[in-house]
């Protein structure tokens, strides 16, 4: 919302289907360098490329959006071997909505903590979790998430009594807090969105088990 989002797909059936969600829907063959270079892709903040099931479409694709000058691309992987063609031609940012679905839900069973997962690329991302029971009381510069874990604190989420409620089960409503202080205390049942790497979150939540 509030951003101009154009979308290009070779199926026309496609185009109709998702032209009331874009701002522009365009049908063109994306392997046809001439085609793209009309639409002005160069220009645009960045491209998500996301036709990782037709194989020699994703790297004729990729390598055009790099030649013409697009400044961020974004692409969809499905096997290791997209993983290793796509950072060859110079593209970091990758990502498989399928295999980080699973990720998610597969950590939210093995820790009671976690609420979910952002996945940003390979190596980072933004996990919701509920505060353990040793942070209550303390401030934000007493627990030291960046020093002691490696993680950036991004925001906390609180609940509050929703005085405008009308039915028992909306009584509370979560609240961003917004960017902490190093002096905001954490409260029981508080959410924190942290920033960092795969393995330092995984860290983290091991330790607060």
């Amino acid at each position: 919302e509030g951003h101009e989002v154009v979308a290009i797909d070779k199926n026309e059936e496609v185009i109709h289907e998702i032209r009331n969600d874009s701002t522009n829907a365009i049908c063109l063959d994306s392997t046809e360098e001439d085609a793209l270079k009309s639409q002005g892709l160069d220009e645009m903040d960045f491209v998500v490329l996301a036709v990782a099931d037709d194989f020699e479409t994703l790297i004729i694709t990729a390598d055009i959006l790099k030649r013409i000058g697009v400044r961020e691309i974004h692409a969809r992987y499905q096997t290791d071997l997209h993983i290793r063609i796509l950072k060859m031609l110079g593209i970091t940012n990758i990502f498989n909505p399928e295999e980080n679905a699973a990720k998610n839900m597969g950590e939210q069973f093995g820790y009671s903590n976690i609420k979910g997962n952002t996945i940003i690329s390979d190596e980072y991302r933004i996990s919701d979790i509920i505060v353990p029971d040793f942070f209550v009381g303390k401030t934000v510069e007493e627990v030291g998430l960046k020093e002691n874990y490696g993680l950036l604190l991004v925001t906390i989420k609180r609940y509050r009594v929703n005085s405008q409620a009308k039915r028992k089960s909306d009584d509370m409503i979560l609240e961003v807090l917004g960017i902490p202080l190093a002096t905001t205390p954490f409260r029981s049942k508080d959410i924190i969105s942290v920033f960092g790497k795969h393995e330092d979150v995984e860290y983290f939540l091991e330790n607060i088990r």
